[in-house]
Formats: structure tokens, C-alpha cells, sequence
């Protein structure tokens, strides 16, 4: 008869440093995403604020015509003023002839304002230029609608944040 076949120990698999490692960094990743809220698909907060007025000052455009950091400045009194610089970036001259602030016509000071190609002009902060509502009344911090016409570039709105008239905004208000 033949001896039994020596049989070698089964060998324990054992993870190595190297795979441990791997393992955990892997396991991070996955949840540093759900954390940070990088991956919570089209209702992510990232996602949500892209298309939220951002407070301090929005930006609206019409062909040619940009409008950079639109606030509307409200005193005690409920009288509001918008805080804004308007940029014809194309090569004819165009015209603002009407502004409304939360479905309330507002007064342009001087009636209508010129915009020359490649002019910037700014309104209400060291200027003669003022968009304005008497008697707004509305909430501070609220959002309200803000539209602006031109005579070549048509009409443009966006949402516009109401704050009071202090810190960077004092002073700020048709004299």
C-alpha cells in the first residue's frame, strides 16, 4: 500500500495592507458624496441656489444691455431706490424709457436715460441717475419683481432683494 498523500494546509487568505488601503478609501468616497450633498440629483441644494435670487444684487440682460448688482434700497418711510449699473456692451446707443419695481410703475429721474455704446452708468450710488417707488412698503429681505425697458433692447425682469438703507446701503436713496 501506498502512504497518504501529505496534504498541505489549506492557506488563509488574508487581506493585505495594500487592499485595506483601497477598501477605505473607497468607502470614503462614497461617504464624503452623500455628506456634502454633491450627489442628491436635481433637488440638491447645489442645484436649487443656482436658480435662486442671490441677494446682494442681480444681474439682468436685454440684447446688448446688461444690468450688474440690481438691489432695491427701502428707507423707514417705505420709499424705495434701486442700486444698479447698466452697460450697453453693443455699438448703437439705446435708450432706458420705463422701470417697474413689484407691479408698480417707477419714476426714472431723468425721464429717460441714454446708454452709449460702451457706456456704463451707474444709478443711485454717486449719481444724478435714480430708479424709484414711493411708498413700497414692502418686507425687508423680501424678493420683489424688477422690470426695465429699452427703446432698441426691449424688456428684461428678474426678483430683487429689499433692504434698508444701512452698512453699504446708507445713503442710498433719491435725493
Amino acid at each position: 500500500m501506498y502512504p497518504a498523500p501529505v496534504m498541505s494546509p489549506t492557506p488563509i487568505l488574508r487581506p493585505t495592507r495594500r487592499r485595506h488601503v483601497a477598501l477605505a478609501a473607497a468607502a470614503l468616497s462614497l461617504v464624503s458624496l452623500g455628506l456634502t450633498g454633491c450627489y442628491n440629483g436635481q433637488e440638491a441644494t447645489t442645484n436649487v441656489q443656482a436658480t435662486q435670487p442671490s441677494g446682494n444684487g442681480n444681474v439682468l440682460k436685454a440684447g446688448q444691455i446688461v444690468v450688474d448688482n440690481a438691489t432695491a434700497v427701502q428707507d423707514e418711510a417705505g420709499n424705495a431706490t434701486v442700486l444698479m449699473r447698466i452697460t450697453n456692451q453693443g455699438d448703437k446707443a439705446d435708450t432706458l424709457i420705463a422701470a417697474v419695481l413689484a407691479n408698480v410703475p417707477a419714476t426714472i429721474t431723468p425721464n429717460s436715460i441714454d446708454i452709449g455704446p460702451g457706456q456704463s452708468i451707474s444709478f443711485a450710488w454717486e449719481s444724478t441717475n435714480y430708479v424709484s417707488v414711493d411708498g413700497l412698503n414692502a418686507p425687508m429681505s423680501s424678493y420683489v419683481q424688477f422690470g426695465l425697458q429699452f427703446l432698441n433692447a426691449g424688456i428684461t425682469s428678474t426678483n430683487i432683494m429689499i433692504v434698508p438703507p444701512v452698512g453699504m446701503y446708507a445713503g442710498i436713496t433719491q435725493n
